[in-house]
């Protein structure tokens, strides 16, 4: 197991995730990648991992150069109308060029364009994907192999770009670019995150967009890892054992716990303390629903509780609906693709039995 020091806390053990997007990105592009997971597993850290520390690096002399990344991390911005997006998403060059080169985390996520360009987007005379389009391909000419990378994609789906022939869905203007840059012109990759699975059903039940994509997932450490890390910090093996069974592979959770034993916090108050923070919010939710629905959701925590998920195959619609408020509220995990509703952590899953012994 590898672990290293990453913008000043652990980076544990991701050496397959990270050989499978450097992987990726040296192949010509063919299909978008959609890479989710439960929230905290680790998404973001591992992206930035690869592009600061694989493709970005100096150490990696054959490849400085190569890559142009581009990253827009909508996570804390307020996307609430297409300007805002562009705002989000496009600087004028002269602002740009103060900051680049200064730090590598300045650079993702600018697109720099000229004023004259930046304006006529904003007043709608130029389609914002086409002129996007011209830039990936000036940088494709100069040989550079550009990367897209857009964080939290699904806070454009209620955005519309307004204009004289009527309104136009940003989210299908920016899907149906990217099938451009890739499929059609394997012109740049691109690469989607998102923790929203009810978005990514979505996506992966539209046919269009199912055989021009790619999904990956990310899930939280796995319990050999995450022992042989815990016993590498010197926690000992009764407590290890303890540790995983409340919180998991979670990494936050796990570097919070550390932070608190090696100063003295008991472990077992802790994990508790933690465990009813997990419930209270389940009780606390379950309280906008009717008693047939929180009926049905003891029925789902039981499973979980018993097997580790609870099967989404063959569910209804109405229920699928229901489980589907769970998992934006990030209190269940929902995976379309594996069918399976779990825990969004090992956590809630400790909450789910607390609410069991109660009811």
């Amino acid at each position: 197991m590898h672990i290293e020091t990453y913008r000043s806390a652990p980076f544990v053990d991701r050496e397959e995730e990270i050989e499978f997007f450097v992987e990726w990105f040296s192949e010509v592009p063919q299909r978008i990648l959609w890479v989710y997971g439960p929230k905290s597993s680790g998404k973001t850290t591992v992206m930035e991992y690869v592009i600061e520390r694989r493709l970005l690096t100096e150490k990696e002399w054959w490849i400085k150069g190569k890559y142009w990344v581009k990253y827009l991390n909508l996570r804390g911005k307020l996307i609430t109308s297409y300007r805002s997006f562009l705002e989000a998403l496009i600087v004028p060059e002269e602002v740009y060029e103060e900051t680049v080169e200064t730090n590598v985390n300045l650079t993702l996520g600018l697109i720099s364009l000229e004023s004259r360009k930046i304006e006529q987007v904003m007043q709608k005379k130029r389609n914002l994907f086409d002129v996007l389009f011209e830039e990936v391909e000036r940088e494709r000419r100069k040989g550079k192999k550009p990367i897209l990378i857009i964080d939290e994609i699904q806070k454009l789906r209620d955005i519309y770009i307004q204009n004289g022939n009527g309104e136009r869905e940003l989210l299908k203007e920016f899907l149906n670019f990217c099938i451009r840059l890739t499929k059609e012109t394997h012109l740049s990759h691109v690469v989607i995150l998102t923790s929203n699975t009810v978005f990514i059903e979505r996506v992966y039940n539209d046919a269009k967009m199912k055989l021009t994509s790619e999904f990956m997932k990310i899930g939280h450490l796995p319990e050999e890892t995450v022992k042989e890390w815990l016993f590498k910090e010197g926690i000992k093996s009764e407590d290890i054992e303890l540790v995983w069974e409340y919180l998991g592979g979670t990494i936050p959770l796990i570097l919070k716990m550390l932070s608190k034993v090696k100063k003295g916090y008991p472990l077992r108050e802790f994990l508790e303390r933690e465990a009813w923070l997990a419930y209270t919010e389940i009780d606390e939710f379950l309280a906008v629903f009717n008693d047939e629905e929180v009926e049905f959701f003891r029925e789902v925590a039981k499973e979980i509780v018993k097997k580790g998920y609870y099967s989404i195959r063959g569910l209804k619609e109405d229920k699928r609906k229901f489980l589907q408020k769970w998992a934006e509220k990030e209190i269940l995990f929902y995976d379309p693709l594996e069918l399976r509703i779990t825990g969004n952590n090992r956590i809630y899953e400790k909450g789910l039995e607390i609410f069991l012994k109660g009811n």
